[in-house]
Formats: structure tokens, C-alpha cells, sequence
């Protein structure tokens, strides 16, 4: 039987991957290629952005923040472009398997 991935789950996942591995400039710039690659501009430099505003800001806070604005993206891009949803989990996978700490 196929599992079918859960868009809101796989959002929330990826959001939170996204921020904690936002420490990392690897990491960071792995998910900004990737989203540039296969979901197009500006998904890539939005990365970064939040990167940045993490590093300038220090606190549950701001990671908070910053999950529920990609959580936010995500979802919406997961549901215009469903043909990323596999793609995307196995990249957090594959990030939170390489990754001590990261949530997935």
C-alpha cells in the first residue's frame, strides 16, 4: 500500500528543518539551491533571509517565528506544486538523517 505524505505535516517538518539547520551556512545554502532549483525564485534567497534575520535576532522567539512564515510557504507551495511533496521529504529525511538535533 502507497502512504500518501501529509502536506501540512511535511510543511512543518520542512519549516522546522529549515530553521534549525539555519545555523549551518552548508546546510542553509543546500536548501536555498534546492528551492531555487526546483520551486524557483525567490524561495532560495528567502532562505537566506531568514538565516540572516536568525543570526541578528537570538531567542525561541525568533525560530518560532520564522517556522510558522516557512510553515506558511511551504504549505502553500506544497499545494500548488504537489509534485515537490516527495522531493521535499526525502531532502528534510536526508537533512534531519545528516543532522544532530534537526526535527523531522
Amino acid at each position: 500500500m502507497a502512504t500518501r505524505t501529509h502536506i501540512p505535516r511535511l510543511a512543518w517538518d520542512a519549516a522546522r528543518t529549515i530553521v534549525s539547520t539555519s545555523a549551518d551556512p552548508t546546510q542553509a545554502v543546500r536548501f536555498a539551491d534546492w528551492l531555487d532549483v526546483h520551486a524557483g525564485q525567490p524561495y532560495g534567497q528567502l532562505v537566506i533571509d531568514s538565516r540572516n534575520r536568525l543570526l541578528a535576532r537570538h531567542g525561541f522567539e525568533s525560530a518560532a517565528v520564522e517556522s510558522g512564515v516557512w510553515r506558511v510557504r511551504l504549505d502553500d507551495l506544497l499545494h500548488d506544486r504537489p509534485d515537490l511533496v516527495e522531493p521535499l521529504a526525502k531532502l528534510v529525511r536526508d537533512t534531519a538523517g545528516a543532522t544532530p538535533g534537526t526535527a523531522a
